[in-house]
């Protein structure tokens, strides 16, 4: 069926091609700056969990504003976790270390200026990491990662790191650097189509860690969303902008996800 759409899709192409654009002048109709943001994973690690909580903006270029004072709380049948403010990191709630379980419903709960926010999460299963593909450039012996898709809707995160490379990092800029890919279950166009990302390069002596996280139906709607205002924003089909889904509560927007995450460390130690 993907197959057939993707055929269908580049016979039309042309067509689309030279149809003609026209202008529309986008109306913000609120200029409410106190909608809260809620940006929280909890994993099957066995770690110290964040949960972020900030302010919108009305500029795109302003730095997100805190919200300091709030009461959150993460509950899980008879489990309870609080999560308390960073002292170096306001906005930044953290627990103390716990770990997800699969097949349990875990609620977020904050209360902020005598309102209460709410919000129920829930992991699926992930499958295995795949084995690590590189493409190599002859001209300076710099690899890059290769995404392969794993055909189940997932988010994996790659860090790199060149720290022991001291040339590199003064030539790149950085001793780290980290992407993203999505496999998501769908094909959009803007995805095909999307505005081209920088690729990075790494030395062999670099370092990579993988984490790929497990997604939910409504987790994966909701990246989709936000990768279509975001990443797969300024490509040749772009859609109309509009409201990014949540599980939120009360006017409050973000998401919060509950995922089962599988992690790996790979050496480069040779060229490919």
């Amino acid at each position: 069926m993907r197959r057939s759409f993707l055929y269908n899709f580049l016979f039309c192409l042309p067509v689309i091609m030279c149809s003609c654009e026209k202008e529309y002048d986008w109306d913000i109709k609120s200029n409410r700056t106190d909608i809260l943001v809620v940006d929280g994973i909890i994993t099957n690690e066995y770690i110290t969990h964040c949960v972020r909580l900030s302010f919108t903006n009305q500029d795109l270029n302003m730095d997100s504003r805190a919200v300091s004072g709030a009461t959150v709380f993460v509950t899980a049948d008879t489990n309870s976790y609080e999560f308390v403010e960073s002292v170096n990191d306001p906005g930044c709630y953290y627990a103390l270390p716990f770990q997800a379980v699969i097949d349990r419903q875990y609620h977020l709960m904050i209360d902020y200026d005598s309102q209460t926010y709410e919000a129920v999460g829930e992991a699926v299963p992930v499958t295995p990491l795949k084995d690590p593909v590189f493409e190599g450039n002859a001209e300076n012996n710099l690899q890059r990662y290769v995404f392969t898709e794993s055909g189940q809707p997932s988010m994996l995160e790659v860090y790199y790191d060149w720290s022991e490379i001291p040339d590199y990092c003064t030539e790149y800029g950085y001793c780290q650097a980290q992407e993203t890919f999505y496999n998501l279950d769908n094909i959009d166009v803007n995805n095909i189509y999307a505005p081209s990302r920088q690729i990075i390069w790494f030395p062999i002596g670099t370092s990579i860690i993988r984490k790929k996280y497990g997604l939910s139906e409504d987790h994966q709607a909701f990246l989709r969303s936000l990768l279509m205002e975001t990443e797969w924003c300024g490509g040749v089909f772009d859609v109309q902008h509009g409201n990014v889904p949540t599980n939120l509560s009360n006017g409050a927007i973000g998401y919060f996800a509950v995922c089962m995450v599988v992690s790996d460390t790979l050496y480069v130690n040779h060229g490919y």
